[in-house]
């Protein structure tokens, strides 16, 4: 066994866990991923393709492209061309997360 393995090993052994009632741990969330997802899923659902949205929506074919997967950010005020070209309004809200139990 190496002293790594070792010293690891015995830091492990040392480790006390103990329950607190601190702040409630919640679940990290991927909103790009969400918005990606959310664009792709609601544009196949109405029919339509990446060129359809790209000109009802003024944001080109690629941009779209390079959003639906996930190497693309967009920016709100493209967010709000993409949901007007769906036929759908863009609204953005805070909302409660949700307690890990």
């Amino acid at each position: 066994m190496s002293d790594l393995q070792s010293y690891l090993d015995k830091a492990l052994k040392e480790v006390q866990l103990v329950e607190t009632d601190d702040k409630p741990i919640f679940l990290d969330y991927d909103i790009e991923s969400e918005v990606c997802e959310l664009i792709s899923t609601v544009r196949t659902q109405l029919g339509i393709t990446q060129k359809h949205l790209a000109e009802k929506s003024g944001v080109s074919q690629a941009n779209i492209s390079k959003i639906e997967n996930g190497s693309y950010r967009p920016s709100i005020a493209t967010l709000k061309k993409i949901a007007d070209g769906l036929g759908k309004r863009l609204i953005i809200e805070f909302a409660d997360r949700e307690e890990v139990l």
